[in-house]
């Protein structure tokens, strides 16, 4: 009975795991399909504003000709949209039609932009001298055509997967095996319900540039003057033209139209200045042909994979806690504590998912956001990064320094005894003092000892016949003043580090050796340096991480001058996302600092790992 509740349970999760990635994958695709008609319901508003002149006696459109070119709309060949004109409430197209509704041509002249009612786009019609609404643009997507069938599309990838993802769960709660092979499906599932969602994305962008491609030429064939000689500004309305919800799903923002040589006349992706654009070729005359440029809308579905991987990736995390639920229910004891222990966590853990975790995933999102790998491709490309990420690594080559001098100075105080302990805690306080000083304020007061004419570093200088010299201000010494200044105020805090772990070594150790006739050096050696090594990799851990963190000491003294000889690679990020305001470049080098740091780390425990271990 319990396996089979447990066998229900499990199934349960799995499948509300699958149906909520397919179903916010579905709604995905939807949104994207709607702000796509949205768009085109507005570039064929603005093609009937350009091509349908104003009447005789009023700015209202010539209903003759208004109705002569919407219903020319549904011959254009290649066209997949259903189209509807209003003037008023009157359709244009299908004069069998219900009419539009009063209510909806009020809405559209209040909001002054389109929406999306009852499976269809509405756009508001303005008349050609753009003073009011005189009628709407109604689109409806053909099922079937480039953006597809949604059942098919949910055969094809989505519901095969999460019933694949169901049936592992339920055999692996069955065989009371972890969910290994189920969080692997989960994962194919929320890869698939993506890729589905850019497919989507895609397609809404291509079948948009095809109509725009469609409308231009038609309008070019239409218009009074001859079509070598239509500018671009008449028609440059119709790539512009943007629906409500666009720019968040369907399109990301306006088109460019320029000038372009003969080439294929579909769909395609190039990058231009290193940005991806999807462009599409227009023939607008003999010898003449323009390019419609638009920002693809599946390079900002970077979001939604990271939304669909975390709902697929629920299912298995679930069903990891019901496995805990069902092994701790016979503890109850333990379940109990740890319930209480997890209470008592709770705000912490809290903190930090809205203050690190959050902000965390929000760098990543913003990284892949606005131009996807290109992000990073421009920032690998930069050669002031390879300047900053030098500069970077150079200084923390001051943590060995100062481990060494706060290394000897904790073994200097930890020999102090007896009448010297007072002395000695006055010394401890006076070396740890800078660590909890003000960073800026300590800089501050380095400013004025690094100063070339009246700092106290070139008094000293003078005083042995050496000139003045202006530290901060020459390429060669900028960064070795900053190492200098860290190591004053790393040295308290990796000597109170040090002497902790000098004082948890038992003593017995050493008066051993020195009744074994062991020497000074060889009880450091052999005794005290093996025993501190996991203190060791401790401070030098976190001091590279600390180094390579390195902003406050660059802002306040150098701004990464000069010559950019102190800028480092968080100064970097800092001036590129707030001086610059390129918050997706900024993203992409947070997150390359982040590998960086994390590969470092990774190495430093790879290569002292089996050391601490047999300390």
């Amino acid at each position: 009975m319990v396996a089979r509740r447990w066998v229900i349970a499990a199934t349960a999760v799995a499948a509300a795991g699958g149906a909520a990635t397919v179903g916010v994958a579905r709604w995905a695709e939807g949104r994207f399909e709607r702000a796509g008609a949205l768009r085109i319901a507005a570039t064929t508003a603005a093609y009937l504003a350009v091509v349908v002149p104003a009447g005789a006696d009023s700015s209202d459109f010539d209903l003759a000709k208004l109705l002569v070119q919407a219903r020319a709309l549904t011959t254009l060949p290649g066209r997949t949209s259903a189209v509807e004109v209003y003037h008023g409430t009157a359709p244009l197209v299908d004069a069998t039609a219900a009419p539009l509704p009063a209510a909806e041509l009020a809405s559209l002249r209040r909001e002054a932009g389109g929406r999306w009612q009852d499976g269809r786009a509405l756009m508001p019609l303005i008349d050609p001298g753009c003073r009011e609404v005189v009628g709407a643009v109604a689109i409806r997507v053909v099922r079937g055509g480039s953006v597809g069938d949604a059942a098919a599309q949910l055969l094809r990838w989505a519901f095969p997967a999460a019933l694949l993802a169901v049936v592992v769960a339920a055999g692996a709660a069955a065989g009371r095996r972890p969910p290994g092979h189920y969080t692997v499906a989960a994962l194919l599932l929320g890869l698939a319900a993506y890729a589905d969602v850019r497919g989507a994305a895609r397609r809404v962008t291509d079948r948009w540039l095809a109509e725009t491609r469609l409308l231009l030429q038609e309008a070019a064939t239409r218009l009074p003057t001859p079509r070598t000689r239509v500018a671009l500004s008449v028609l440059a309305p119709l790539a512009a033209a943007e629906g409500t919800g666009a720019g968040r799903g369907g399109g990301r923002g306006n088109a460019d139209l320029v000038e372009a040589d003969s080439t294929t006349p579909t769909p395609r992706r190039v990058r231009v200045a290193g940005a991806p654009y999807a462009v599409v070729a227009a023939r607008l005359g003999a010898g003449r042909w323009v390019e419609v440029r638009a920002a693809p809308a599946e390079a900002s579905t970077a979001g939604w994979l990271l939304l669909l991987t975390g709902l697929a990736l629920c299912g298995p995390l679930a069903l990891r806690g019901l496995r805990w639920v069902e092994l701790a229910a016979h503890r109850r004891q333990e379940l109990r504590e740890t319930a209480t222990a997890w209470a008592f966590l709770a705000p912490a853990g809290l903190h930090l998912a809205l203050f690190s975790f959050g902000p965390t995933l929000y760098t990543l999102y913003l990284s892949m956001h606005a131009g996807g790998f290109a992000n990073f491709a421009a920032v690998l490309r930069d050669r002031l990064l390879w300047i900053s990420l030098r500069n970077t690594v150079v200084y923390s080559l001051y943590v060995p320094v100062s481990m060494a001098i706060a290394l000897v100075i904790a073994l200097l105080l930890n020999r102090a005894g007896g009448g010297a302990r007072r002395a000695v805690r006055l010394l401890r306080a006076a070396f740890f003092l800078p660590c909890v000083a003000s960073v800026v304020g300590a800089a501050l007061v380095w400013q004025w000892m690094y100063h070339p004419d009246f700092g106290l570093v070139n008094y000293l200088l003078s005083l042995v016949g050496a000139g003045p010299y202006d530290w901060l201000g020459r390429p060669r010494t900028a960064l070795i003043a900053l190492m200098l200044l860290s190591i004053w105020a790393q040295v308290g805090y990796q000597m109170a580090v040090f002497l902790a772990g000098l004082e948890g070594i038992p003593q017995a150790y050493l008066d051993a050796a020195r009744v074994d006739g062991a020497t000074a050096w060889q009880r450091f050696r052999r005794i005290t340096l093996p025993l501190l090594r996991p203190v060791l990799l401790f401070v030098l851990v976190t001091g590279v991480i600390g180094a390579f963190q390195l902003f406050t000491y660059v802002y306040v003294l150098t701004r990464g001058g000069p010559l950019h000889a102190t800028e480092t690679v968080v100064y970097r990020i800092y001036q590129t996302s707030w001086e610059f305001l390129q918050f997706g470049s900024a993203s992409a080098l947070s997150v390359c600092l982040f590998a960086l740091l994390f590969g470092a780390t990774w190495l430093q425990f790879k290569l002292l790992g089996r050391a601490v271990e047999y300390a």
